[in-house]
């Protein structure tokens, strides 16, 4: 799986602007795969400049096109790239701790434009454009194309608008409700974490990660959430989903078992036929 965050950071084949860990991009695809699993640790902003793309979280898919915007929360996906068009795109990767000191910040603005961080949402979020953030995304452009490196303090207040657009604009309430809710204490970004991304084959060191956390804080923090060990969890959540899947489609048993997290058809099979005491096949077939 790679890590989308870290390549970009590293790679010398993009424009792009970095302050510490914050990162603007043109992106612009230079690989043939159609089909990829990425991973980042950090938030990342999605503007679509021309071609077209799919992000797939666990539940959904999310087609983009030139003029549609996401915003992919820190964690895995599998791509599809469409290759009927060159692929291009401006990304903006933003960590938790920026989005918390900018609400830090900000809090006396936002306690006067009440937002609810309650509200459910996906893995990826798509995101409203407005003339507000088009020319946002016009300007972005421009910084990218600029023979120069802007001041540091000029660019961090490149990325604060840009989070000053989603907070202020009421068709952006449920990403800003998101947002706010990095806020909340670390169990329940573990709980979220883990329930958007037990489907991806993520070592306990990566996941542990997503959670700003030591591999041993987070091993501690996830008994007390969910009272068992986390290779336990992830194996029953895993084999549930996958008898989800072998029930409501008719996708082949390799697919499934890629689809739920096991790196192996045969892994799967085994681990399937152990818990439910039938194999995949015969499972879907009764039922």
């Amino acid at each position: 799986m790679l890590d989308l965050y870290g390549y970009l950071k590293e790679s010398n084949d993009y424009k792009k602007l970095v302050l510490g860990e914050l990162l603007f991009i043109e992106y612009k695809c230079l690989v043939q795969e159609s089909k990829a699993g990425i991973f980042s640790d950090a938030n990342y902003f999605v503007f679509v400049t021309s071609g077209k793309k799919m992000w797939r979280s666990i539940y959904n898919d999310y087609v983009v096109e030139a003029g549609d915007s996401l915003f992919v929360k820190k964690g895995a996906n599998l791509v599809h790239q469409y290759f009927d068009e060159d692929y291009c795109a401006l990304m903006v990767f933003i960590s938790d701790d920026f989005i918390r000191k900018f609400i830090q910040r900000f809090s006396s603005m936002l306690k006067n434009n009440p937002i609810d961080t309650n509200s459910s949402t996906d893995a990826v979020i798509r995101i409203e454009s407005d003339n507000y953030l088009e020319g946002y995304v016009s300007s972005l452009a421009a910084f990218l194309g600029s023979p120069s490196f802007p001041d540091k303090h000029l660019l961090q207040l490149k990325f604060e608008e840009l989070l000053l657009n989603i907070f202020t604009r009421p068709n952006h309430q449920s990403l800003a409700g998101h947002l706010l809710s990095l806020n909340k204490k670390q169990s329940t970004q573990l709980e979220q974490v883990m329930e958007e991304n037990f489907a991806y084959c993520l070592n306990l060191e990566q996941y542990a990660a997503l959670c700003h956390m030591s591999l041993s804080s987070f091993k501690r923090c996830f008994q007390e959430v969910f009272k068992t060990s986390p290779g336990k969890w992830l194996s029953e959540k895993r084999l549930d989903f996958s008898s989800h899947l072998l029930m409501t489609t008719d996708k082949p048993i390799n697919q499934i078992s890629l689809e739920c997290g096991f790196e192996e058809p045969s892994s799967f099979i085994r681990a399937f036929k152990l818990r439910f005491e039938v194999t995949p096949l015969q499972y879907r077939e009764r039922n």
